[in-house]
């Protein structure tokens, strides 16, 4: 194993899509793996739950990420943002597993040229403004698709601007347009519902619900964690972020530590490096701004971090050995680091900090 990993705790995963299957009895549930299933690894992820009935099917951004997760399952995936029209070699390998996103008539047109039977999303823009045919062209544009030979829908849907909020008056105006645009393609499966709408509001689930963050354990925001709770919904972190000691030192009074010399010991002190940095996805901001978990111990980041090394500081009676086990995102002894708390240091969002997560990690299912 190398010295940097992800643990996926297997119990909370399966957790979490009971939750939101009491949450949603009546509607699909199709787990997002896009961005590499947010960091957390799609293949693992979706390996894992190949098998499970409680999974209808699985959704990505691209046509890459279809791709590379076609050959891991059975089941159904939707692309739900976009494909590259100039790779005719990605193209081909699209069959009846994998649905395409179409948003405007050439791209209907291009791909009917295509002289294949292809499934398609039909997206439609009810206020957020990014893909998606305008409302009042939406008539017009289905039929259209529907006399293609080659174009099948799977599905019609649309996606809100702001459902993770306190105030929902925005969200509701969203899905009273997207039902009234849908209200003649009941034949197709229609979704609106991602993790913070299938909380805020119920009737937005529809056919299938698209859960997202949630599904990993973490919130869209804090009006969603309240509301959660308030529906009964107890949601699990599904990662872990650990890596090793490589080399345990002492320090003097007045020495400095990293780049730039940013940390200067105000006493004598011992430090560990691990071999973790931005390239890894520990972010620069949490240069002398964060903490990790050795033995159940906070321990803090001294110095900047570098691209692939960061040094924390122990406490001088800890014993702690080459090989020791740290613990960056995660439980450790009743310690917690989660990535709200790093989001919060860093001045982002936790769906940042998973996601840039490297991808060359090892992920493991445990």
């Amino acid at each position: 194993m190398s010295l940097t990993w992800i643990e996926i705790n297997k119990k909370n995963i399966l957790h979490n899509i009971r939750q939101f299957k009491n949450l949603a009895p009546n509607s699909e549930f199709w787990p997002v793996v896009k961005s590499n299933a947010y960091g957390h690894g799609s293949k693992e992820i979706v390996s894992f739950l190949k098998d499970n009935e409680d999974v209808a099917g699985f959704m990505v951004a691209n046509l890459e990420e279809a791709l590379e997760i076609k050959s891991l399952t059975k089941k159904p995936i939707i692309v739900l943002s976009y494909f590259d029209r100039d790779n005719i070699d990605l193209l081909k390998k699209v069959d009846s597993q994998i649905s395409l996103p179409i948003y405007d008539l050439d791209t209907v047109d291009y791909l009917q040229a295509l002289n294949k039977d292809i499934l398609v999303n039909v997206k439609i823009d009810t206020g957020t403004t990014r893909l998606g045919f305008k409302v009042a062209d939406v008539a017009e544009a289905v039929k259209y698709i529907e006399s293609q030979k080659n174009l099948n829908i799977f599905s019609i849907f649309t996606h809100y601007a702001e459902s993770e909020s306190e105030n929902q008056d925005f969200t509701k105006e969203q899905l009273e347009i997207f039902e009234k645009v849908t209200e003649n393609y009941k034949k197709y499966k229609l979704h609106s519902a991602c993790s913070a709408a299938s909380i805020a509001l119920p009737e937005a689930q529809g056919e299938i619900i698209r859960i997202g963050l949630a599904f990993y354990g973490l919130w869209p925001s804090e009006p969603t964690k309240r509301r959660a709770w308030m529906s009964q919904v107890c949601l699990q972190p599904l990662m872990t972020w650990k890596t090793k000691v490589i080399q345990v030192k002492e320090l003097k009074k007045d020495d400095t530590i990293g780049y730039n010399r940013s940390y200067k010991c105000d006493k004598p002190c011992k430090v560990v490096v691990l071999p973790i940095g931005y390239n890894e996805g520990y972010d620069r901001l949490l240069s002398n701004n964060a903490e990790v978990l050795i033995k159940g111990e906070r321990c803090p980041v001294r110095g900047n971090i570098c691209m692939n090394l960061t040094m924390v500081e122990i406490p001088n009676d800890l014993e702690v050995e080459v090989g020791e086990v740290v613990t960056l995102l995660g439980t450790d002894s009743g310690q917690n680091i989660s990535a709200d708390d790093l989001a919060t240091k860093c001045q982002t969002i936790n769906y940042e900090i998973v996601t840039r997560i490297n991808p060359n990690l090892s992920r493991l299912i445990v």
